[in-house]
């Protein structure tokens, strides 16, 4: 999922989640079209409680946005495609000038910084081999700073989760 703009003021804080909070949390992720009274009724408060918590979840930049989760495959993107990515540097503006490109390729679907020997883990989605291999000769290795790309495609997706594991949370509470 793209994050939207943050057009609230979200400090870099984290904050002070309950249990209560945490439940309405596992409830969105499965299901983000829930309306206040649903939650409020799953969760034994009003539903003005709930859309309170879930306001101020949202300006915290806990809740990020909401968004249907589509299949890959069925939307004719099949091919998952990672790609480990080396810079010629490390130094900061390199840094910055790919992060800042990158987000401009619109198969990526999501891009982290490792550590170790590659500088890059980049996963994206096209609808067959012939055009990521299009995609990387024409975008990837062009970005700036790179030096060396490999890409790994996926034969078969074993686990893919949109929900966090907020229940590590909780045991820790406990």
């Amino acid at each position: 999922m793209t994050a939207p703009p943050r057009t609230r003021n979200v400090s870099n804080r984290r904050p002070t989640l309950d249990r209560t909070d945490r439940r309405l949390l596992r409830l969105l992720q499965e299901d983000g079209a829930l309306t206040d009274a649903e939650l409020a009724e799953r969760v034994h408060l009003s539903a003005s409680g709930c859309r309170k918590r879930r306001l101020r979840l949202e300006a915290a930049g806990v809740i990020r946005g909401y968004s249907a989760v589509v299949d890959e495959e069925r939307a004719g993107l099949p091919e998952v495609i990672f790609v480990i990515v080396k810079l010629k540097s490390n130094e900061h503006d390199a840094l910055v000038a790919f992060d800042k490109a990158v987000q401009d390729i619109e198969e990526v679907m999501e891009c982290q910084a490792v550590t170790g020997e590659w500088d890059y883990v980049v996963r994206l989605v096209t609808r067959d081999m012939h055009t990521h291999n299009r995609l990387c000769d024409l975008k990837l290795t062009q970005l700036p700073g790179v030096q060396r790309v490999e890409s790994l495609a996926a034969l078969r997706c074993v686990v893919s989760r949109t929900a966090l594991p907020l229940e590590a949370a909780d045991a820790m509470e406990a």
